[in-house]
């Protein structure tokens, strides 16, 4: 089918089922094509006050979005928008953060700031997780008799999330869609009871004229691609706040639409679907809403290609439960609300699933215990090529370019991900892997949120149980965790739903805040080879058979592991450039790693690494010197043959090549630039975090990332028992090992120094007095007697 050029506005969606079958919509060569959920208005503007206009709309449906002459305009909000701060990597420019959602402030929900307005029913609560773990969102409900705003919602985060405020930042707050605060150009309120849209005019924009003015109202889908499915569909309710009671009986596709094509079109302009955003998916850290523009459940042989998706409230591509062969190619996603392409299997797909983070509700008696997916319900044999996709999270901040979970054999190769504010590519667990990461360039990632990677993912699956680095809990008398005994009866448990290596090959990647590659949780099963790490490093927490190899790593490795067992990993042939190895507990990891080089450009003949380490190193083999980089400054990594690194197995893989292959995609990709480390191997102890043995306890500072992932800790600062023996003072009043103690005696503890004077001067012997600790990745309160 071949659509002529023009706007073409849904008031539903766009629905294709079995008999549509081999259907293609392509639009005519040379002719631009939209398909938008955006209503045009036709409007009498009238002057109000304080430069606002205000027109009256005929309309009984909460508006979402609004646009004139194609650009989005604010709701009316606090604090008022403002332009990031960053707009891409330079070497000239200190990294950091954007302002999550573009202006934060800690009274924006506060009771004096809701005294100034009149009816705030209707507002909508955007902030941050306190440990910058994506965003939370609330709906107000009005006030309370106190003044205060009452809300619901808050499960937008499946880590902590919860009525009470908990996990909220208190900085990064936003509050919009308040009349009261309709005060500065580009913003506008719409009063839905008396049907007025009030308007403060952009720069440039003179309502005389008669700009184009499009509302979304509530349209959330574009196009459906729906197979017949055996009823009912998937149930969710939520109960008490955030308690999620999930109906894991999904629907069966039986009859698939089968090779449609949507090839060359525009899709813009639907509803965002944050408060929407509520199903956990599994044990990651996120929870998602099953729809997007283009929303596909049960299709074989789909295309999507040359298209473009702009502007889209929510998820702009979204396979969802069972597929296969769905391909997204040569498409540009920019400014969308969520996250650019999700693939996401039915839950009733997993054995054993479980949704929270933490211990299994479950023994191992309990366990399904048999290999892979439990149905065919899931996408597979998927791919997304050659895409530009910038700007996701404009709304959502728990959001990626392309996002998978509960699928198998999903091949991403060749993107341009960027300016992005958590991940660019993320994998939520392990089901079920054979995945291929290949050839895509991601770089200004994670600019809004924190301890996270351009890579990230997790394996929180039906083995895992998380445990702190090297405490008691969740031990038996003889130091055994649960996962060891698991492993002992079930030595392969670990690949039951990780049943096929996923590859990681010739990408390069530039986090802002994080880890470049972040395998995070029990990862299993992977194999990562031939990377540039430009930035961040990569990090491994616990997990299985994660085979490492020739790539290129600023910063470090990151080995975070809690508990003493085998873990087959092998690690080798890499070069780092900057630190060195970063663990929480030295020693304690029993993977191999070895013939590593520690580039150093200052030292002309290379040394062993082990003569210059404070840590005990499995790697023999690994050097100190320089590799002799062809162009390292214009990220030439390539090697001489007789570079000290080659001696140690590495072998040089193409610098160029990574990103979108479409010659008018890469127009659109600014340039990556970085800037080479400061710091080298060899002097890097000098900035070692301070420790020191108090009442027998080594005691440390929580002072790196690493810490901060390994601990769970929600930012930097607060102190950690690194060794504790049984008798010593601390022990008999109730620490343990591996506490990362927060506050004590009212005290806030940012250092170690801070803890001695808290707890040696200030408590005194025979009194009692509460601390507040970091344990097991829960914050709890501690009374003790000093």
């Amino acid at each position: 089918m071949v659509i002529h050029g023009g706007t073409y506005r849904f008031a539903e969606p766009l629905r294709l089922e079995p008999r549509d079958s081999g259907v293609t919509y392509r639009a005519a060569k040379g002719e631009s094509v939209v398909f938008t959920g955006a209503e045009k208005l036709s409007l009498k503007w009238e002057p109000w006050k304080n430069s606002i206009y205000r027109a009256k709309l005929e309309r009984d449906l909460s508006m979402d979005q609004l646009f004139v002459d194609g650009v989005r305009q604010h709701m009316a909000r606090y604090p008022n928008y403002q332009e990031s701060e960053i707009q891409s990597t330079s070497k000239d420019k200190k990294h950091h953060r954007t302002t999550p959602y573009n202006g934060g402030a800690a009274n924006a929900w506060s009771k004096d700031k809701a005294s100034e307005w009149a009816d705030p029913t209707g507002a909508y609560m955007h902030a941050m997780h306190k440990g910058l773990w994506g965003g939370i969102q609330y709906k107000v409900t009005g006030k309370k008799a106190d003044g205060s705003l009452a809300y619901e919602g808050g499960l937008q985060n499946n880590r902590m999330a919860s009525m009470d405020m908990s996990p909220v930042h208190k900085d990064f707050r936003m509050i919009e869609n308040v009349f009261e605060e309709l005060d500065t150009p580009a913003e506008w309120f719409f009063n839905q009871r008396e049907g007025w849209l009030y308007y403060k005019p952009a720069a440039g924009v003179d309502l005389a004229e008669k700009p184009l003015v499009e509302a979304v109202f509530e349209l959330r889908h574009l196009v459906e691609v729906y197979g017949q499915i055996v009823e009912p569909v998937a149930q969710m309710t939520v109960e008490g706040g955030s308690k999620v009671k999930l109906a894991i009986d999904l629907p069966e596709v039986i009859k698939p639409v089968q090779h449609v094509a949507f090839k060359g079109i525009t899709f813009t302009g639907t509803a965002r679907t944050f408060m929407e955003t509520k199903e956990p998916l599994l044990r990651s850290d996120w929870t998602i809403y099953r729809g997007g523009a283009m929303h596909i459940r049960g299709g074989e042989d789909v295309l999507i290609q040359d298209c473009t998706f702009t502007q889209i409230g929510g998820n702009a591509v979204f396979v969802d439960a069972y597929n296969r062969r769905v391909t997204v190619k040569s498409c540009v996603f920019k400014e969308n609300g969520a996250t650019d392409v999700n693939f996401v299997g039915s839950l009733a797909a997993v054995r054993s699933p479980m949704f929270q983070y933490g211990a299994p509700p479950m023994g191992i008696e309990d366990f399904d215990t048999e290999p892979g997916p439990k149905t065919d319900d899931y996408p597979a044999d998927c791919l997304v090529e050659d895409c530009v996709m910038t700007l996701c999270g404009r709304v959502e901040k728990q959001t990626a370019g392309v996002n998978i979970s509960m699928s198998s054999r999903i091949t991403v190769r060749h993107n341009s991900i960027f300016m992005v504010p958590r991940a660019a590519i993320n994998i939520c667990d392990g089901t079920w892997g054979g995945h291929l990461i290949e050839w895509n360039d991601c770089f200004d990632t994670v600019l809004e949120t924190g301890d996270h990677g351009s890579f990230n993912s997790w394996g929180r699956d039906r083995f895992w149980w998380p445990a702190s680095p090297a405490g008691p809990r969740n031990r038996d008398k003889n130091g055994v965790t649960e996962i060891e005994k698991f492993m002992q009866k079930h030595p392969d448990m670990m690949r039951w739903d990780a049943i096929e290596p996923v590859v990681m090959r010739n990408n390069r990647m530039f986090c802002v805040n994080g880890w470049d590659i972040d395998l995070d949780d029990g990862l299993s099963n992977y194999e990562i080879y031939d990377n540039l790490c430009l930035s961040g490093g990569l990090k491994t927490r616990e997990g299985y058979y994660r085979k490492v190899f020739n790539n290129i790593i600023f910063k470090h490795y990151t080995c975070n592991v809690p508990y003493p067992a085998p873990v087959y990993d092998e690690f080798y042939s890499n070069v780092i450039l900057g630190e060195h190895y970063v663990q929480s507990v030295p020693g304690l990891w029993k993977g191999s790693r070895d013939r590593i080089l520690f580039h150093n450009p200052e030292i002309k003949n290379p040394i062993p690494a082990t003569a210059i380490t404070e840590f005990s190193l499995d790697d023999m083999n690994s050097l100190v010197g320089n590799a002799r980089f062809a162009n390292a400054a214009k990220g030439d990594f390539t090697v001489p043959a007789d570079s000290p690194v080659v001696k140690l197995g590495f072998k040089n893989f193409p610098m160029s090549g990574f990103g979108v292959v479409s010659e008018h995609l890469k127009a659109m990709v600014p340039e990556m630039k970085f800037a080479l480390p400061e710091t080298y191997f060899d002097n890097t102890l000098k900035n070692a975090a301070p420790k020191q043995v108090i009442w027998g306890a080594r005691i440390e500072t929580l002072s790196t990332e690493s810490q901060m992932t390994a601990y769970g800790s929600r930012g930097l600062g607060g102190t950690i028992i690194m060794t504790l023996p049984a008798k010593s003072k601390l022990a008999t009043m109730g620490f343990e090992l591996d506490d990362v103690v927060l506050v004590v005696n009212g005290m806030d503890i940012r250092t170690v120094p801070d803890f001695k004077r808290a707890i040696v001067n200030r408590c005194k012997p025979g009194k009692t007095y509460k601390a507040k600790v970091l344990r097991g990745q829960k914050e709890m309160d501690l009374t003790f007697v000093r």
